[in-house]
């Protein structure tokens, strides 16, 4: 990352994610981390106050009685690259060790662990792959609350979380970081701060996630106000 003083790049040693502080070598400017990535969504893609009509592509919004869903497909295009990918690579290496090791004369418990560990690699492979077509993130609000369902549902895997608007205290977008080399790579989610805390958007587009971000906020504030959706 930069200095948000100089924008010389930080070192890597000069950068703690536990404690949230960087230091600028060039400079010697101490700042925040989180600080140092102010998340505002772009002005070439949607406007800061969202207009609610205008759903973005793969996103829908039915109302049904006093239910209003909001519907999120995920991007066939990207779960084909994170599934396809990963696959080539491994059969590039696989291929590579086939010329190069002895698979004959190899120990049976090693053939058995890199044929396991194959056997894991696929399986992933295609969850993602599957998730990329069938994966959903689904939003059902009601007067009374909401409930959160993400997975793959047609094949029953996955995850359903609840919510009473009376517990909930916020709505906000929260932002996490992993270090890469030198590099510290800001991690964007959504936090429904209920009883229970809901996390959800972390693998959406940052429009997208935007949208459903605004989407709910606009009507926990209805809920705040009026009562009603």
């Amino acid at each position: 990352m930069d200095c948000p003083n100089c924008n010389t790049p930080v070192s890597n040693y000069n950068i703690n994610i536990q404690t949230d502080i960087g230091k600028c070598d060039a400079c010697q400017q101490v700042f925040k981390i989180s600080e140092s990535f102010q998340h505002t969504p772009s002005q070439k893609s949607y406007s800061y106050e969202v207009d609610l009509t205008q759903v973005p592509e793969g996103m829908s919004i039915t109302k049904n009685m006093d239910v209003i869903s909001l519907q999120i497909k995920n991007s066939i295009g990207y779960g084909l690259i994170t599934s396809l990918l990963p696959i080539s690579v491994w059969t590039f290496f696989y291929f590579l060790a086939t010329e190069i090791l002895d698979w004959a004369s190899m120990e049976r418990m090693v053939q058995f662990v890199i044929i396991g560990f194959a056997i894991l690699f696929v399986g992933f492979m295609i969850w993602l792959f599957l998730q990329s077509i069938f994966g959903e993130l689904n939003i059902h609000l009601n007067n009374k609350g909401g409930n959160i369902e993400k997975g793959l549902k047609v094949f029953g895997w996955h995850s359903s979380y609840s919510f009473d608007w009376k517990t909930v205290s916020g709505i906000e977008e929260e932002v996490s970081y992993y270090q890469n080399k030198d590099q510290v790579q800001p991690f964007y989610k959504i936090a429904i701060y209920a009883s229970q805390k809901i996390e959800l958007g972390d693998s959406l587009t940052e429009d997208k996630r935007y949208f459903v971000l605004k989407f709910l906020q606009y009507y926990l504030g209805k809920i705040k106000t009026t009562g009603k959706l």
